[in-house]
């Protein structure tokens, strides 16, 4: 039986691809100094999540994995009232 996808999930809780696991590599390769710490990469996914524009773990204004884009620390939400 197929599920219909998790509009607002997050690909580390839905993924029926296996798209999680490139993600959780390109995470792995982000140096320490780029890299938003927990706190801060936790507080962002959960913005995300309650977002009108996430669609299935990625964001619809720019097309961006969220769990990629709230990783970097230098990176903000695309949105226009930047939500982080």
């Amino acid at each position: 039986m197929n599920q219909p996808p998790c509009i607002k999930c997050l690909l580390a809780s839905y993924d029926p691809l296996g798209l999680y696991e490139g993600i959780k590599e390109r995470l792995s390769q982000i140096s320490a100094d780029e890299k938003a710490d927990d706190a801060q990469y936790r507080s962002r996914l959960d913005i995300c999540s309650r977002c009108d524009s996430l669609n299935n773990g990625t964001c619809m204004i720019c097309g961006c994995f969220v769990e990629l884009r709230a990783a970097r620390k230098a990176l903000h939400c695309p949105d226009a009232s930047r939500k982080w």
